[in-house]
This record gives C-alpha cells, sequence and structure tokens, in this order.
C-alpha cells in the first residue's frame, strides 16, 4: 500500500522494501489496489498452501518457510491475481 501510495503513476514495476536485505520487485496493475482486496489475496494465499501441505502435494512435502521464500511465492501468487 505504502509503494502504491509513494508512486507517482498507476501501476508498474516496483521494489518492495521487506526488510535490509529483502527486496523483491512486483508489477502492480495499473489501478489502485484496495487493503481489502490485499487481505482477501493474502487469505487465500494462507489457505492454498495450508491446504497443498496438509494434502502433501507442496514440493514432495518439504516446504521452505524462509522469509525470503515465501517472500517471493507471495509476489508470485500476487502478480497473479491482481489482474486488472
Amino acid at each position: 500500500m505504502s509503494e502504491q501510495a509513494s508512486s507517482s503513476s498507476l501501476g508498474g514495476s516496483t521494489t518492495l522494501a521487506i526488510s535490509a536485505t529483502l527486496k523483491p520487485r512486483i508489477t502492480l496493475p495499473a489501478r489502485n489496489v484496495a487493503l481489502s482486496e490485499l487481505q482477501r489475496c493474502k487469505r487465500q494465499f494462507v489457505t492454498v498452501h495450508k491446504k497443498a501441505i496438509t494434502l502433501g502435494s507442496t514440493e514432495k512435502g518439504a516446504v521452505d518457510w524462509g522469509e525470503e521464500s515465501v517472500a517471493k511465492k507471495f509476489v508470485d501468487y500476487l502478480e497473479e491475481n491482481l489482474k486488472p
């Protein structure tokens, strides 16, 4: 939300400053993304990954819960689901 607000234009590629070492790039849609939409995407992401882990279909049971891995997967998920 803060990256979107500080940007002078809508959409495009931006870097998210999650921590000092973790700065994934994300391509935002050319529109304002509401907080409620981001919250919905977060809930869906968590639900999908919980289900995959429970069923054992994610990476053959080995899941990388590292900050960088989860951030990359979430950025990929957002890019896929935040379509115009």
